[in-house]
């Protein structure tokens, strides 16, 4: 961020840099963006882009920010003013221990930022606070078999409405609002989550055979019974997705008085069915982990951003230059494989 601030770029909200596209120049500007509004965005990004002078965008999963805090959670601009020590900053904890306790949790986590703390950042005029859903939850979209549970994938809670019994099957998944549901037959994973329970659970998977175990109990339960599963129908899957938009955006636009148009598309999938629901919910752009250069040619729902995986500078400024770059930006991903 000192880097940005020393070589005025300009950090742009997503209106802004969609009416920059248009001007057809390549200039110093860029739109900083972070995804789930986990707590780390108060505690460190917010008063370092403060520092600087810089504005970003914040995408928030709704279901997940509380109203405020139990009490004021100081972040880096109290620890340089000695308001407070190092270790009296909240504690940051795994994002994914994060996701799993979100699960069964609809009334906020504390592993986010409360609607108290957004409000501070948004009157701020740094941070524009936008939709990353309002679950952010995955679904299963077939019934081919991936694997079986042991403890070990996690967001299985997700999957099974908070069933984590072990040896339960795990099928293909997708983010939720990207896919078409499919309900697993409820008989088999119980069937399998018994027949595991009665041969000692942990003592189950150590033995070399035990896929090949499940695997038998699953091809001879699919001979024998007519599988009770389904899909749901493209217009249920758009009932639920469209309501789901809505909801997120418009708590938003309620708890900030504020306009919500854009999104973090979930896990960084879509298709066009999701897009069009989008639009028809009111949003005019939205964000993907494509990486590449966002032009004048580029459509405001499929908006490109490239992830910051490294803290070296070095690093930092050869993105910068191959993603400020119509010609580097276009080939430099095909040549690395990301697409």
């Amino acid at each position: 961020m000192e880097y940005l601030a020393k070589k005025n770029y300009q950090t742009l909200f997503l209106d802004e840099l969609i009416n920059s596209l248009k001007e057809r120049k390549e200039k110093r500007k860029v739109a900083l963006t972070f995804d789930d509004g986990y707590l780390d965005n108060w505690v460190y990004a917010y008063p370092i882009l403060k520092k600087y002078n810089l504005r970003a965008t914040v995408f928030v999963i709704t279901s997940r920010i509380k109203e405020k805090p139990i009490s004021y959670r100081p972040n880096l601009e109290n620890l340089w003013k000695r308001k407070v020590k190092k270790e009296g900053l909240p504690r940051i904890s795994n994002h994914y221990q994060s996701n799993l306790r979100c699960v069964r949790n609809l009334e906020g986590s504390d592993d986010h930022i409360t609607w108290e703390e957004a409000k501070k950042m948004s009157r701020s005029g740094l941070i524009d606070i936008q939709s990353h859903s309002y679950l952010h939850s995955y679904c299963y979209v077939s019934d081919k078999i991936v694997d079986y549970y042991r403890g070990h994938k996690w967001r299985t809670g997700w999957l099974t409405d908070g069933d984590t019994r072990l040896g339960i099957p795990i099928y293909e998944d997708k983010p939720a609002l990207a896919g078409q549901r499919y309900f697993d037959d409820q008989d088999l994973r119980n069937r399998l989550a018994e027949y595991v329970s009665q041969r000692g659970e942990g003592k189950f998977f150590e033995k070399e055979d035990w896929k090949k175990e499940l695997d038998g109990i699953v091809d001879d339960y699919r001979v024998q019974n007519e599988l009770k599963d389904n899909y749901e129908t493209l217009k249920e899957r758009g009932k639920r997705v469209k309501s789901e938009l809505l909801l997120s955006k418009n708590i938003v636009e309620e708890k900030l008085n504020k306009e919500c148009n854009f999104i973090a598309w979930p896990g960084g999938a879509y298709d066009s069915y999701l897009v069009k629901w989008a639009r028809e919910c009111g949003y005019q752009g939205a964000v993907t982990t494509q990486p590449g250069a966002n032009t004048s040619n580029t459509n405001p729902m499929y908006l490109k951003r490239f992830e910051i995986k490294r803290r070296d500078l070095g690093w930092f400024k050869k993105r910068l230059f191959i993603y400020s770059h119509n010609f580097t930006a276009r080939f430099y991903p095909k040549i690395k494989g990301l697409f």
